[in-house]
């Protein structure tokens, strides 16, 4: 399983990846628990798991009460399907791009497009066909992509929130995403996005040689 990315687009390191792969492979885990599980400094640790919160990948739970005292803080991955903290923000940052850009969905698509040249010049594999790349970073988004060699079902959106009241907005940031990482290995590449078109399914049409 390839290093997922944060919010900011950029892979996990090793390390990071590796704390997270420990969080989910429990119920839940103290601090301590991953400490000793790893072998890394408290610190370290502490760091990587705060920023893995932020990211929408952990949340903080309290652990049961034992004694005097305020219970300890836990770890915990929540369920796939659990709603993106960055909803509310992508909600927020849609209406504002809605209220100060003449075309606020071709500046959403452009920025899109920006971004998925950077996520694919951080790809691993350089001599990924174009729609492989494109399905890869789609199941690392979260978006659970299904293929039929004609079409792509995007069964989830991690941004479902902000996507039912902007789609126009928000979609157009996807659609320009899978754009810019097709035009990275294919000029000519594009990609077409329909919001919640089979059965609650967004459909994605790819156009491109491979």
């Amino acid at each position: 399983m390839p290093a997922r990315r944060g919010a900011d687009g950029r892979r996990y390191s090793s390390t990071r990846e590796r704390i997270l792969r420990e969080v989910e492979s429990r119920v839940t885990a103290a601090t301590s628990d991953i400490v000793a599980a790893t072998g890394l400094h408290e610190n370290t640790v502490r760091d990587h798991l705060e920023r893995l919160r932020r990211d929408g990948r952990l949340r903080r739970v309290r652990a049961a009460a034992q004694g005097r005292g305020r219970p300890a803080w836990h770890w915990q991955a929540p369920p796939a399907d659990t709603v993106n903290p960055y909803a509310g923000l992508a909600l927020t940052l849609a209406d504002t791009l809605s209220r100060v850009a003449a075309d606020p969905v071709a500046e959403a698509r452009a920025s899109g497009e920006q971004w998925g040249g950077e996520i694919a010049a951080q790809h691993p594999d350089a001599a990924a066909a174009p729609r492989a790349m494109v399905l890869d970073v789609m199941r690392e988004q979260g978006f659970a992509p299904a293929d039929d060699g004609v079409e792509i079902l995007l069964h989830r959106c991690p941004l479902l929130a902000a996507a039912a009241r902007r789609a126009d907005v928000v979609c157009a940031v996807h659609e320009g995403m899978i754009a810019g990482i097709l035009r990275s290995r294919e000029a000519t590449a594009d990609a077409r996005l329909l919001p919640f078109h089979a059965d609650g399914a967004c459909a994605l049409h790819v156009r491109a040689a491979s």
